[in-house]
């Protein structure tokens, strides 16, 4: 079946197999979107950004198995990029989770993430504890950050590397046990995941050149960074020193701040003007009035498919 306005899609395997994928997070087709336009090759669906935009909660591990199957199933449908997949733990034990990532890979998953963190999880729980350390990455020794044990971790990887069994889809073992119980212990989680057949690996809260460097020396293999950032304008690594240790998985935020920033300014001139103008003139920052309706797609091919359709 052809599909209207599909593009083809690079497969998340093949693209990380040649080279760094530097890629942001995204929560529907309009960010995937502003995010293919501005060049990058591949997006991560992420749980905190999906939970505030469909259901307007925080990451607390609030929204479920249906409502991340629905985005990725929407999401992949529409965007060339490969699509990785934050699924969380799974949404609860084993074969729980052997469901979540099969009805992901069936759904267009290209990777998807499962977490040592029990089902009370999330960022906000820990996020501002983090923030406050972030050079240590790991959270205050006041603030909790538990994680399951090695075993049902592992067990959960075994059965998502099986639910994706015979598709595209790459099994990513993502550790949090860093923050609390250090490196020492995420790296072992993950060397044991390897092991089993995770294609690529994550241990969270990584923030030095020196802790890449240990990583990569004890664990071989596709790694990740996420959540790449800056403190005080010095990004915590160099994307192309930790490109030769196997961090060919970079993924980071930026579309939340832009989308608001960008919804704000527009919204404020319209409400100040009592007029569209200033929307209905912006360039988008220089962009053609071809340039802007690709970046809207309201149409796809949709209408001229109807009218061939219709034609007898």
């Amino acid at each position: 079946m052809t599909m209207i306005g599909n593009r083809k899609k690079v497969k998340f395997r093949d693209l990380v197999s040649r080279k760094q994928v530097f890629t942001p997070c995204v929560w529907d087709c309009y960010s995937a979107k502003a995010a293919e336009m501005a060049g990058f090759e591949a997006i991560l669906l992420s749980g905190a950004s999906l939970g505030f935009s469909m259901s307007g909660v925080p990451d607390l591990g609030l929204h479920n198995q249906e409502e991340l199957v629905y985005a990725t199933d929407r999401i992949a449908d529409y965007s060339p990029l490969p699509l990785v997949i934050d699924a969380d733990d799974g949404f609860g034990d084993v074969v729980q989770t052997f469901r979540t990532c099969y009805r992901l890979a069936k759904a267009g998953a290209g990777a998807i993430l499962i977490e040592d963190t029990p089902n009370e999880r999330g960022y906000a729980r820990f996020g501002r504890a983090m923030e406050a350390a972030t050079l240590a990455g790991k959270v205050d020794g006041n603030v909790p950050h538990e994680v399951v044990s090695q075993e049902l971790w592992l067990a959960k990887i075994k059965a998502s590397i099986e639910a994706c069994e015979g598709t595209d889809c790459v099994v990513i073992a993502r550790t949090e046990s860093k923050l609390e119980k250090g490196l020492d212990d995420a790296i072992e989680r993950c060397v044991r995941a390897a092991a089993l057949g995770a294609e690529m690996t994550y241990v969270h809260g990584l923030r030095t050149l020196e802790e890449c460097r240990k990583v990569a020396k004890e664990l071989p293999g596709w790694k990740m960074f996420g959540d790449v950032a800056t403190v005080n304008g010095v990004p915590f690594v160099r994307l192309e020193e930790i490109e030769a240790l196997g961090f060919n998985l970079v993924t980071m935020h930026y579309l939340e701040k832009g989308s608001m920033y960008g919804m704000m300014d527009y919204g404020r001139h319209v409400f100040k003007d009592r007029s569209t103008r200033y929307a209905d003139e912006h360039s988008m920052g220089g962009m053609t009035p071809a340039e802007q309706k690709a970046s809207l797609e309201r149409d796809s091919g949709w209408l001229d498919a109807e009218d061939r359709w219709k034609a007898l």
